[in-house]
């Protein structure tokens, strides 16, 4: 069985929006007890394969900069 992978690449500006953003996804990862299912990159990306999780960092980047949203599958 494929399992679903998502992906969120983002660009936020260098300013208060950035660290406003990562508490909100600090703060979403806590309240669901989740920190350990998700991949973080030192390009601002999020690989992950709980979709409600992604699409919220989608929308948190969306709002305070550029954002993309991607479905990909694990095949092996």
């Amino acid at each position: 069985m494929r399992q679903e992978i998502w992906i969120v690449d983002y660009d936020l500006p260098a300013n208060n929006r950035r660290r406003q953003f990562y508490r909100e996804i600090q703060r979403f990862l806590r309240d669901r007890n989740v920190q350990g299912e998700t991949g973080w990159s030192t390009k601002s990306v999020v690989i992950t394969g709980d979709k409600a999780f992604a699409e919220f960092v989608y929308e948190q980047a969306s709002q305070r900069g550029r954002a993309h949203l991607y479905k990909a599958e694990k095949i092996k």
